[in-house]
């Protein structure tokens, strides 16, 4: 996907949770602009620094090297770095199959545990790819082969295309080209469904963020709120610059005017995407030279009005949900569907310790039927956990029949509010509110 007189853009770019800072994981003291070393810039066409979120691994994207997949023609193959223990970074290796194929291959964030990706495209078994975004999970034998992300009346006018996630995975930032867009590429969230699995239509995130010109390469803090993003339209140094705007509200359409980085990052050439160190006071970029166009990984300082809101105090560590049932049934009713999913949805799930599921019923029948029922109610519960997002290990199952009522008394209203299931969350100390 050429762009004329200069390297292409990929169809990506990136956003990654961090994680806070570990003593390898620090990059060494820097002044306020360096340039990366030829070990990560010998290639001319290397962009899309992406830094894991213990800093231990810088990930690129190199742009036809004789040695991707599908050698010079091959236009985007992930890459990455090892940190040193003296700061820097080793040589750059080809991260392989399956998330190298020969075609367009950009790795664009990584969950704050590291053991999910965000990458470009549908993967098929023959190796070749369709437009899409996909998941691939880390496994005892590496990752594995990437699941497509469902999203809702998917659609791009544009060749370039654009991802990233929230830290708790359940917002897509996605620059597209649509019949509602204000320019080229803008900015747009989907959601997730926690329980179906699917991500809502892409929304515009309006015009204070989007512009008559491009918007791309989102990348969302760990703060969940400070957006970064490259953008032709609103007022800057050159062709690309990188911007600033933090979230309002929850409702991902309301958003502070952009910050221009500053000329310590922005040049009058393209900067194109960013990617924030552990401690959220420096970044990686990807620069292009006015000049030579080649593009090189600098790392960068931001000054505090740039970087990411500090934590918000320790939300509460239990969170607990009742869920209610049908007389004798176990299949939860749809509005407790939409309850499960509210509340699934104020939840950090990358903060989550332990669930316990515990099933009740009614006084009504025998010990061992309504010892089953209950069985059975819990593991609806869990299996819905299980599915939007919730590790399995994390839960813990106990059936009590009839035997912990939690209304005593045998009228209707009592018994229905025994039909229960309770859900208890607890929630490492630092967990917070994304959302």
């Amino acid at each position: 996907m050429p762009m004329s007189g200069k390297p292409s853009l990929p169809m990506l770019a990136c956003l990654l949770g961090l994680l806070p800072p570990i003593a390898l994981g620090q990059p060494p003291q820097i002044g306020c602009k360096e340039r990366l070393s030829e070990h990560i810039n010998s290639h001319p066409l290397t962009i899309l620094p992406l830094l894991s979120p213990d800093g231990r691994r810088l990930y690129l994207d190199r742009k036809h090297h004789p040695e991707n997949t599908g050698g010079i023609r091959d236009p985007d193959e992930i890459w990455y770095a090892e940190r040193l223990p003296n700061g820097s970074f080793s040589e750059l290796k080809n991260l392989g199959p399956p998330l190298n194929t020969p075609g367009s291959d950009v790795l664009c964030a990584l969950s704050p545990d590291g053991t999910e990706a965000l990458v470009f495209g549908i993967y098929r078994p023959d190796g070749t790819k369709q437009t899409g975004f996909s998941v691939s999970r880390w496994t005892d034998s590496g990752w594995s082969f990437p699941t497509p992300l469902r999203i809702r009346n998917f659609y791009n006018l544009s060749q370039h295309y654009y991802a990233t996630w929230s830290p708790d995975r359940r917002t897509l930032i996605l620059a597209l080209q649509r019949l509602d867009s204000y320019g080229g590429l803008d900015l747009y969230a989907s959601h997730l469904d926690t329980l179906t699995g699917t991500w809502s239509e892409p929304e515009n995130l309006g015009p204070t963020i989007n512009t008559s010109g491009m918007e791309g390469s989102p990348y969302l803090a760990p703060d969940g709120v400070t957006l970064y993003f490259f953008s032709t339209g609103h007022r800057g140094f050159g062709g690309m610059d990188l911007f600033m705007s933090r979230r309002l509200d929850s409702t991902w359409k309301h958003w502070s005017s952009p910050v221009n980085l500053g000329p310590q990052v922005n040049t009058s050439g393209d900067e194109a995407s960013i990617s924030l160190t552990v401690r959220g006071d420096s970044a990686y970029i990807a620069s292009i030279d006015p000049i030579t166009r080649q593009a090189s990984i600098y790392v960068v300082c931001l000054a505090d009005s740039l970087r990411p809101l500090p934590p918000p105090p320790a939300a509460a560590s239990v969170r607990e949900l009742q869920l209610y049932f049908e007389f004798a049934r176990w299949e939860l009713p749809p509005q407790e569907q939409q309850r499960l999913r509210e509340f699934l949805a104020q939840l950090p799930l990358q903060q989550v310790r332990r669930i316990l599921v515990a099933g009740h019923t009614d006084d009504v029948g025998s010990h061992s039927y309504n010892l089953k029922l209950s069985q059975q109610r819990a593991q609806t519960v869990a299996e819905l956990l299980v599915r939007s997002g919730i590790a399995r290990e994390r839960l813990t199952i106990h059936a009590y029949g009839k035997e912990r009522p939690a209304v005593p008394g045998t009228t209707p209203e009592a018994r229905r509010q025994n039909r229960r299931v309770e859900i208890r969350v607890e929630l490492l100390p630092e967990a917070s509110q994304l959302n």
